[in-house]
């Protein structure tokens, strides 16, 4: 039978990933450091999915096992999976690469002929891109050629809403019922590999872009706007016109920016916006402004969701007065309970707001970018 690792069993990668992979054949293998989630899974040997939308399903996922992604186990597994994916979130990538370069080693070592690909499913632009290079840094030159030849990491672009609900068992999860997984077929090595849900591309960076700044930047700014005037979840924000209307206006310039990048029509855009805003309002997807503001640094750095669709959006000579708003709120986003909310806080106090942004977002502090996201950023009281 098929192997499938999956080094990070929250709940994206128990709710979709890890879902899809076992319907399409392969025995799982979770790998986290929750050993709650890890002992249940072990226990029972399953899980229950329930997808919720306008009428409510549950699945269950039964092809299973788990192991802790700081044991030995985590390389053996590696070695002799057949595909290999992780759900960690950017910032754990670092953490996992030398698990997962050494298990290249021994399959180089085992002289394993065949090919592995590597699928980092994060809601980052260049993900996998990101993850092998952490991983070639732990390999010498032999093993590095070995994963080239041998190694696919190809880049993904991932869709899907898992709300905030405790559910009975440590293992079970709820997700929205529609999800999205695009990958580009040129990183792959060897044949493609059949999983159900998994749609190979030739282009990603028109279904990433338009997925990231579309609904990533956007819901963030939406929950550290909320947070700010007292709202508890994302749904409860979009019922206050300034937010709404914020929000609103940079999915249009975020559309209008995709338009002139990707070729899509103004009539696509305005369905695809009007899709994610529904997503965004839907009564049964309950998400809360702390979740979608959480780690503000990173959602404000050059390359991500925020700033980057708004050098884009300058590039092609498009006016972004919602994003100069939309990144004052988030620099607004004073959460104590949020490690990088309180660095951001303590950056904008010793260096102002201006040499802050510069400092987070590469945005120069003399720029006229940099002064109207200030102008912005003083009317907020």
């Amino acid at each position: 039978m098929k192997k499938a690792v999956l080094i990070g069993a929250g709940q994206f990668g128990r709710g979709v990933i890890g879902m899809l992979l076992e319907q399409s054949g392969y025995h799982v293998v979770f790998a986290d450091v929750n050993e709650a989630v890890i002992r249940d899974i072990n226990e029972r040997g399953e899980y229950q999915v329930r997808r919720i939308d306008q009428h409510d399903s549950t699945v269950t996922v039964k092809n299973i096992s788990a192991i802790s992604s700081l044991s030995p186990a985590l390389v053996e597994e590696c070695a002799v999976c057949d595909v290999l994916c992780t759900c960690t979130g950017l910032t754990a990538l670092p953490k996992i690469a030398p698990a997962i370069a050494e298990s290249i080693s021994r399959r180089k070592e085992q002289g394993f002929d065949g090919f592995l690909n590597v699928l980092a499913c994060e809601n980052a632009l260049g993900g996998s891109t990101i993850l092998k290079k952490y991983v070639l840094s732990y390999l010498k030159e032999e093993d590095g050629a070995y994963l080239e030849e041998h190694i696919g990491f190809p880049d993904c672009a991932i869709d899907g809403i898992i709300p905030p609900v405790k559910n009975a068992l440590p293992a079970d999860v709820t997700a929205e019922e529609y999800f999205e997984w695009d990958s580009l077929k040129s990183g792959f090595r060897g044949e493609l590999p059949e999983i159900r849900g998994l749609h190979i591309v030739d282009d990603l960076s028109r279904y990433l872009e338009r997925k990231i700044f579309t609904l990533n930047g956007p819901n963030a700014v939406t929950g550290c706007f909320g947070w700010r005037k007292g709202y508890r979840t994302v749904q409860e924000s979009l019922e206050d016109p300034e937010i709404y209307h914020t929000v609103w206006q940079m999915m249009e310039e975020a559309g209008a920016m995709l338009s002139a990048r990707h070729g899509y029509t103004a009539e696509e855009m305005l369905q695809y916006r009007t899709f994610i805003m529904n997503r965004f309002k839907n009564v049964h997807i309950i998400d809360s402004c702390e979740r979608v503001s959480r780690e503000p640094l990173r959602k404000l750095a050059a390359d991500d969701r925020i700033v980057a669709a708004m050098n884009f959006a300058h590039h092609y000579g498009i006016e972004t007065p919602a994003y100069y708003k939309g990144i004052a709120e988030v620099l607004r986003y004073d959460n104590p309970g949020d490690e990088q909310s309180v660095e951001m806080q303590e950056l904008i106090r010793s260096l102002g707001m201006r040499k802050a942004l510069e400092k987070i977002s590469g945005i120069p502090a003399d720029s006229e970018t940099a002064s109207l996201v200030e102008e912005e950023y003083r009317k907020i009281q």
